[in-house]
């Protein structure tokens, strides 16, 4: 990539060239023939980059919101005041609702409308005139509640909808305040289900810190917040948490030093500023992400495919061997003069003995089709076997397989295993060099052309990336 790029703009939209082409030419005719899911829509690419805000309600998101944008947009209260899912992006003042947005070609939100009109009805989009929107869109979240069953109460898939946004964000707040440090029943399921595998992108932010009294009152609140989010965040340690507050006009004086939590509010707000640049990265991460799945699904169904195949050549070729040894046996009593019923016996059992070397065959393909159902693992361990005991990334080997097996399992029953066609060395070949080559040799190039877009004072007013951690630190896959 020897490009020389203007603006950060310029070079998402280059990356979101090279991800649509893998895609387009490559990825997709795979994934139809493996009935792997479909890509990202090119509009999910080349929509403005988008920060994703999460917590339960009276956390503080609508008020963070309106300090960022420098106007009351948001409405706020100690209640849960808006119930539905807002897209706040920049440009003349007007709001639409679920059904105008999702409907609109020029927006990345079609696929929404799989949520059904229930969840229609509590999704808009707000156009608002702030300088802080240009080149990013933020989204406010309802509020997350404790509630024995709050799917019924909202009336659509609540975890699924924040799991949709959370794959197409660049940034993740999740917002607590003192009151409610993590302990709602909505707030578990999201860390669960729908925060999983998204650590680059996540901020943990512990609101409201001109509420405490005390210092003893902060550190009872930060432990429990962290002891409830290491019960639902399976890392050796926590995330960093941000200590902040958002002031508020006529809000009793603070009784703790906010200096360093007004710090923690600028840092937190800068990494939403890095969103653009996040973008590109999360664009790659999701390719390589996307890539390396399909090619697990891709090489197991393949495996299945040969080894089902297999199984009824060989039997195929012993009952046509049986049926032969019959036939010639059958001439050599004929020819040794043997009586007529004895050359039609012999002939007999060897086509019985075909047929019954045919039928096996039959049942042994079966049975192996049957053990599939069961969910296939034998046949990644055996596919995956060397690497599983070799190459030191069994954990994350076997963590891809768990995030697959059920859709392989189901692409298998779909398509019928008899009817896949195996993977060709070629196209694994293929696939393994985008992997493993193409997609990091394009990461390093971006990481220098955003440095090199900083050295000039193009990145208008945004932190440079931290190119050093996050998902540029993650190893190159040299593995299969």
């Amino acid at each position: 990539m020897a490009e020389d790029f203007k603006d950060v703009q310029q070079l998402l939209e280059y990356v979101a060239d090279f991800a649509k082409k893998a895609y387009d030419s490559f990825l997709d005719p795979l994934s139809a023939r493996f009935a792997f899911h479909h890509a990202p829509a090119s509009g999910e690419h080349r929509g403005d980059p988008m920060v994703l805000i999460l917590g339960n309600h009276s956390s503080g998101k609508s008020t963070f919101i309106n300090h960022m944008l420098g106007s009351e947009v948001q409405r706020t209260g100690l209640a849960p005041i808006d119930d539905g899912f807002t897209i706040l992006a920049h440009g003349e003042d007007d709001d639409k609702d679920g059904h105008a947005v999702v409907t609109n070609p020029e927006l990345p939100f079609a696929d929404l409308e799989r949520f059904g009109p229930k969840f229609l009805s509590h999704f808009k989009m707000k156009r608002v005139k702030s300088p802080f929107l240009k080149g990013l869109c933020l989204v406010d979240t309802p509020g997350m509640i404790d509630a024995a069953d709050a799917q019924l109460g909202r009336g659509y898939d609540f975890i699924a909808s924040v799991r949709w946004f959370v794959e197409r964000s660049d940034v993740v707040l999740v917002m607590f305040d003192p009151d409610k440090p993590g302990t709602t029943g909505e707030t578990l399921k999201v860390f669960t289900s729908a925060l999983l595998d998204i650590d680059h992108k996540l901020l943990i932010v512990l609101n409201k810190m001109d509420q405490f009294r005390t210092l003893r009152d902060f550190a009872r609140g930060y432990g429990a917040l962290c002891w409830n989010l290491s019960k639902v965040i399976p890392r050796k340690d926590l995330p960093m948490i941000f200590n902040t507050y958002v002031p508020v006009e006529g809000a009793p004086s603070p009784a703790l030093p906010l200096k360093d939590f007004a710090d923690g509010r600028e840092e937190v707000v800068a990494e939403i500023k890095r969103a653009p640049a996040k973008r590109i990265d999360n664009i790659l991460t999701r390719l390589h992400d996307h890539s390396r799945r399909l090619r697990i699904q891709a090489r197991v169904c393949s495996a299945a495919a040969r080894t089902v195949k297999t199984i009824r050549l060989q039997f195929l070729g012993m009952a046509l061997a049986a049926a032969a040894a019959g036939g010639a046996a059958a001439y050599l009593t004929y020819w040794l003069g043997a009586q007529w019923h004895i050359t039609l016996a012999v002939a007999a059992g060897g086509l019985a003995a075909g047929a019954a070397l045919h039928f096996l065959g039959k049942w042994q393909a079966s049975s192996r089709k049957k053990e599939f159902n069961a969910g296939l693992t034998g046949v990644f361990e055996s596919v995956y076997h060397k690497d599983l005991v070799l190459s030191g990334a069994a954990d994350d080997l076997k963590s891809l397989w768990t995030s697959v097996q059920d859709r392989t399992v189901q692409a298998i029953n779909t398509l019928g295993v008899e009817n896949i066609s195996p993977l060709k060395r070629s196209e694994e070949a293929r696939l393994n060099e985008l992997i493993a080559s193409e997609i990091p040799a394009l990461r390093s190039s971006v990481h220098a052309a955003i440095r090199k877009l900083a050295e000039k004072g193009l990145l208008k007013g945004q932190p440079m990336p931290e190119t050093g951690g996050g998902d540029a630190a993650k190893p190159v896959d040299h593995g299969p």
